[in-house]
């Protein structure tokens, strides 16, 4: 056990395929850090995870996908904010809100996409990662359930369980830029905890 440093920076997760080749990431863009005047990581100042596919184009490069913010909701049960969007491969660089979520610190809770259950969601075509298809089907007209997964409260051995509906993922690079963000999520309850605890190295799981 150990006194976290001030910032937590530099987290990465790759998703390989049966061959060894890596088919998705992610890693965080902005440090997360304690806002000015408290010893959290505050919605003012949120921690940023970039996740991300290959470039088919040029190897070793790699393709932003969506962008997952973090930070921490102070209450009377402390929760940790997850907020998603797809980012638009269009030179007009849009981001299109998908998901906000309150995940409980202490115990837990499910992340998802579904626009069933959100009442902001995106209304233009996003393309897969690997152009099997695309997420025009996310648009609030029959769009319903995408993904959805369920992680462990802080301090806590975690390995996601991640659903997805069958009819976004018809290749495996789908499949695994949904995990990537599902570890995204799952690491920022742990990138979330006040820093004024002391954080265990190598107590949680990803993807």
């Amino acid at each position: 056990m150990e006194m976290e440093r001030r910032e937590r920076k530099g987290w990465k997760v790759k998703i390989h395929d049966l061959s060894g080749s890596a088919v998705a990431a992610a890693f965080i863009t902005t440090p997360f850090v304690p806002s000015t005047g408290c010893d959290w990581v505050a919605k003012s100042n949120p921690g940023v995870w970039l996740i991300v596919h290959p470039d088919a184009c040029r190897p070793e490069s790699w393709l932003p996908w969506g962008k997952l913010e973090a930070w921490r909701e102070r209450g009377i049960r402390d929760s940790v904010c997850c907020r998603f969007h797809l980012l638009s491969e269009g030179q007009d660089g849009g981001e299109f809100l998908m998901s906000e979520v309150l995940i409980n610190a202490d115990k837990g809770g499910e992340f998802f996409i579904d626009t069933d259950r959100q009442t902001r969601t995106a209304v233009t075509p996003i393309p897969s990662p690997q152009s099997s298809g695309d997420f025009s089907a996310l648009s609030p007209i029959g769009a319903g359930f995408v993904m959805n997964c369920r992680v462990q409260g802080e301090g806590k051995r975690s390995k996601p369980l991640v659903q997805l509906a069958m009819r976004h993922v018809t290749c495996m690079e789908d499949a695994a830029i949904f995990m990537a963000l599902a570890a995204a999520v799952d690491l920022s309850i742990e990138a979330c905890k006040p820093f004024r605890r002391k954080f265990r190295r190598g107590s949680r799981h990803s993807l």
